[in-house]
């Protein structure tokens, strides 16, 4: 971390709740609504600050429409890991949660680590995650009614097999919407046909990277590995030298790569040769899969950072 770039920015953190936004910075602490008149009251106070740069968790969708609005307004910002911060707190003593004690916590996480601004993805990509979302849902859907047909009186399935068409339905409806998304923003269409254009991976794997994982383009490998939950971490202590193993990351990106690779390694001589090289070394398969995924992340990573490097 450039400490030089970092000296003079004005941290303001927000805790942020459905209804309430909890702002602390070094002037003041406040609250304000989380709709649009809060956000230009938020606004107000952050106009009267030098080189400020807002720092807030992720809240399961809440603060998204403050990351539009902050984007809007070109206010740097950075979104964190609640387990990050949280696990902050833990370090130094603090246990209680509150709102207030929560931003203190985000201000002083923030600070302590020197961040710096995070450019926020697109409005195309939080359309196109918001969508995947939606697919999701149905996807899940379908699978408990496809349960529910193998495991119920037969008095039921015509109603089961009617709820199983309706979601067929509306999962078309959404591949639709997101297909004509994609087609419609030319930087996502070139990244979605250069990413499928690799064997084992597929429309649904593209589009979810293309959503979940925007930094892409601009992380080293080791970052965007970790980011995605595929960095193996070691387990060693003394003489004991433990399993290694991955964890945290995202999941969503990580369930879609272990379905492609899994494919993969089928289908793709290189990956299939991969895996194979692994097995015969004795590995599991379950861990030549995650080394496949990590090699196959880098290499789409690589083929888009090319695609932007190539002329026009």
């Amino acid at each position: 971390m450039n400490t030089q770039n970092t000296a003079n920015i004005h941290y303001v953190a927000i805790d942020v709740s459905k209804a309430t936004l909890q702002v602390q910075d070094d002037k003041k602490a406040f609250t304000v609504e989380n709709n649009s008149i809060g956000h230009r009251k938020l606004l107000v106070h952050l106009k009267g600050c030098q080189k400020p740069l807002v720092v807030y968790e992720a809240s399961g969708g809440y603060e998204r429409e403050l990351a539009a609005f902050l984007g809007k307004s070109a206010i740097p910002q950075a979104m964190l890991n609640p387990a990050r911060v949280r696990d902050f707190a833990r370090s130094e003593g603090v246990r209680a949660k509150t709102d207030p004690i929560d931003t203190r916590m985000i201000l002083a996480f923030a600070k302590s680590k020197a961040l710096e601004a995070i450019d926020p993805p697109s409005q195309e990509s939080l359309k196109l995650a918001a969508l995947l979302d939606r697919r999701e849902h149905l996807v899940e859907q379908m699978a408990r009614e496809k349960n529910r047909l193998q495991n119920s009186e037969a008095l039921i399935h015509p109603s089961i097999k009617r709820m199983m068409k309706i979601l067929e339905k509306e999962i078309a409806v959404m591949d639709k919407a997101i297909s004509q998304l994609v087609d419609s923003t030319p930087l996502l269409k070139s990244r979605s046909l250069t990413m499928q254009s690799v064997k084992g991976v597929g429309k649904v794997t593209a589009w979810t990277l293309l959503a979940y994982l925007t930094e892409m383009d601009h992380l080293d490998r080791n970052k965007l590995v970790a980011l995605a939950g595929l960095a193996p971490f070691n387990r060693d202590s003394g003489k004991m030298s433990g399993r290694r193993s991955i964890q945290g990351g995202r999941a969503k990106v990580r369930k879609c790569l272990y379905m492609a690779a899994h494919t993969a390694a089928s289908c793709n001589p290189v990956i299939a040769a991969y895996v194979q090289g692994l097995r015969d070394r004795g590995k599991p398969y379950k861990c030549a899969i995650v080394a496949a995924m990590r090699k196959l992340l880098i290499h789409l990573q690589c083929l888009i950072k090319k695609s932007q490097l190539a002329p026009c």
